[in-house]
């Protein structure tokens, strides 16, 4: 389960990140961590063979979590070896990161209907889109879909209906927090038509507008 730290920062038991330890680079698994305290992961290896790794040595961590850039530097506080072997880092003290995505992605939570094409019948479902971007949607749905599928959705936004947008199935996985909707679906857009891009736009503006405005900070009286 994934952990955004009081920074920002994503943490999550079993992530795959890059270690860069006297200028080479070694896959390593974060196995835990305490905020601000150290992390733990697993002690690197080059073609099985264990590389030794001195308290105090300068590590470099990178690794992506949905869809950002993680990087920051830290040290070797201490190397364990027996039973198992992991290393032990200084917690960072900052990192920076930034997004992979093309577009944005924004947070939502509204009901959609869709159909899938080449079905005899096109029969319609309905669901709820979860994020929009302008390249593409997350969805929970209960209707089972397939990596290939192409679909057409239909939804009421704020500035018009975005009707009949032809998308693409990339990655489905289950939904274990719900009965009713049991599938997460990640679906990439067709070339939109000036309408439906116009619609998208001007949602997306308002929602940037919403966040800079929540960012502010407030004064107190």
């Amino acid at each position: 389960m994934k952990t955004v730290t009081k920074t920002g920062l994503h943490l999550s038991l079993g992530k795959k990140a890059r270690a860069t330890l006297r200028g080479e680079k070694y896959q390593v698994t974060l196995r835990g961590w305490v905020e601000n305290e150290y992390l733990i992961v697993d002690y690197p290896q080059f073609q099985g063979d264990v590389v030794k790794v001195a308290p105090l040595t300068g590590c470099s961590l990178s690794f992506t979590s949905d869809g950002t850039y993680f990087d920051f530097k830290t040290l070797v506080l201490h190397a364990v070896t027996h039973p198992v072997r992991l290393l032990v880092l200084e917690y960072p003290k900052s990192f920076t990161s930034y997004q992979l995505r093309k577009n944005n992605r924004h947070k939502a939570n509204f009901p959609f209907s869709f159909y899938v094409e080449g079905e005899a019948s096109e029969t319609k479902f309905t669901g709820t889109i979860r994020d929009l971007s302008l390249s593409g949607v997350l969805i929970t749905h209960s209707q089972r879909l397939t990596k290939g599928d192409n679909i057409r959705l239909s939804a009421n936004l704020a500035f018009g209906e975005l009707s009949d947008v032809k998308a693409q199935v990339r990655n489905v996985r289950r939904n274990p927090g719900s009965k009713s909707e049991p599938f997460v679906t990640g679906l990439e857009f067709a070339k939109l038509s000036p309408a439906q891009d116009k619609i998208l736009r001007q949602f997306m503006g308002t929602r940037m507008g919403e966040r800079r405005g929540s960012d502010r900070p407030r004064s107190s009286k």
